[in-house]
């Protein structure tokens, strides 16, 4: 036997298969969902750092007869972290005279054949009237930028010194503090 619906009882299955269709999607994971926010801190420190590198001061050869000083000059190429404060300091030298002190170097070559020594000094400017020494006071401050940053190192030999025939050298220590 086939049972015939009548209009109410059709009515009363769509409108339940509707309420079924809209509890379904309201049951759904986007009507559910929720958000949560925060920020996420991110930070760094930037280090000071340097290196440094120290060209050679090659004097002309120094004629002891003649009445002109001998000056020459070499370039200390630094990088720093742009931005921070640096001190370049020399040392006295190798073979310091008697009575050097890191303020005030008595600096000298030493010749390799006979070990005479010849007196030289080593400045920060142009003029050659400011010692370039090994202290906070006679050292050469600076404030990093980028890129290289070059500090000039001028040298001068006084005329009239006594001096042996040969090949004269030293070595002086550069400090880079930062």
């Amino acid at each position: 036997k086939i049972m015939k619906m009548n209009f109410k009882q059709k009515n009363i299955k769509l409108a339940i298969a509707a309420s079924m269709l809209v509890s379904s999607v309201s049951l759904s994971t986007a009507g559910y969902a929720a958000t949560a926010t925060d920020n996420l801190a991110v930070s760094t420190s930037v280090a000071m750092s340097c290196t440094v590198e120290a060209a050679a001061l090659n004097f002309q050869t120094y004629d002891p007869t003649a009445s002109a000083n001998n000056d020459a000059s070499a370039v200390i190429t630094s990088t720093c972290t742009h931005g921070g404060s640096a001190k370049i300091t020399l040392g006295q030298g190798a073979v310091a005279a008697a009575g050097s002190t890191d303020a005030a170097p008595l600096r000298q070559m030493i010749n390799g054949t006979d070990s005479t020594k010849l007196r030289y000094d080593l400045y920060q400017n142009e003029a050659r009237d400011v010692v370039f020494g090994n202290t906070t006071g006679t050292g050469k401050g600076f404030t990093a930028s980028t890129g290289a940053n070059t500090t000039t190192v001028y040298g001068r030999i006084t005329a009239g010194l006594t001096a042996s025939v040969g090949s004269y050298s030293d070595s002086v220590v550069v400090t880079l503090t930062y």
